[in-house]
């Protein structure tokens, strides 16, 4: 089915309503100056006529740009997101792994919230035994690292990972990787830098010490690429999202 692009109407739109504006003015003050200026006094006429143009195209001007301010704002902003934590909690980031069957992930938030812990984002990784549910979590300050965990483990939660955060990873992982495309292709980030800003890792082309949780990934030339970093351990969408953006860094260098 066909859609329309309501925005390139409403574009194309606003520009036949300034080209006619624009006729309409010439033509008030043409007839401006036959009536009152005949000849003798058209210029000056027309300079008058040209400076009332001038000035209400400026309160026009002005009109929208006071309009725009009082309409309310859509989508978050950074500013907006930071002012979220707020009065005594803490930000944690949860990885751990749920069976893959209904109502695990209702068990655990039932946990958590039994402890005064408040999940202000989430996502699902599928991975290969279970799903690897990622939380960003307020936790209040009394409640221990320990009882958090203990927490999420009664709720039926394995391989649990309990990670210090803040506000910044309220952004959600759209919105940043889409930033990082941006800046990429404007060339205001290099690939370790993107891939860094993406999942907090570190990208070589030899494998990394011992110690860090590590994972393969390629150049379009076949090259291996390590991505590393101590916690927590990579889940294939991670890896899914790091070649994504490797691929792109490539073939905008190429380009």
């Amino acid at each position: 089915m066909r859609t329309i692009d309501r925005s390139r109407t409403a574009h194309w739109a606003t520009d036949l309503i300034d080209v006619a504006a624009v006729f309409f003015a010439v033509g008030t003050a043409h007839l401006f100056v036959t009536l009152l200026g005949e000849h003798a006094h058209g210029a000056a006429m027309l300079t008058v006529s040209g400076a009332i143009l001038i000035a209400g195209a400026l309160l026009r001007k002005r009109w929208a740009r006071r309009r725009r301010a009082t309409v309310p704002r859509r989508h978050a902003t950074l500013p907006d997101l930071l002012a979220i934590p707020a009065r005594e909690c803490t930000l944690m980031r949860l990885r751990t792994t749920l069976p893959d069957r209904p109502g695990t992930l209702a068990a655990l938030s039932g946990r958590l919230a039994a402890q005064g812990v408040n999940i202000l984002a989430i996502q699902i990784h599928p991975a290969e035994h279970g799903a690897v549910d990622e939380l960003l979590v307020a936790v209040p300050r009394e409640v221990s690292t320990d009882d958090l965990l203990a927490a999420v483990a009664a709720g039926g939660g394995e391989l649990t990972e309990a990670i210090p955060a803040d506000a910044h990873d309220l952004v959600d992982p759209a919105t940043r990787a889409l930033t990082i495309a941006r800046h990429a292709a404007a060339g205001h980030t290099t690939l370790d830098e993107a891939v860094h800003r993406l999942l907090d890792a570190d990208v070589t082309t030899t494998p990394p010490p011992a110690g860090a949780h590590v994972a393969a990934v390629h150049a379009a030339s076949g090259e291996p690429y390590f991505l590393a970093r101590r916690r927590p351990a990579f889940t294939p969408t991670e890896v899914s999202r790091a070649q994504s953006l490797i691929d792109l860094c490539e073939a905008l260098s190429r380009r």
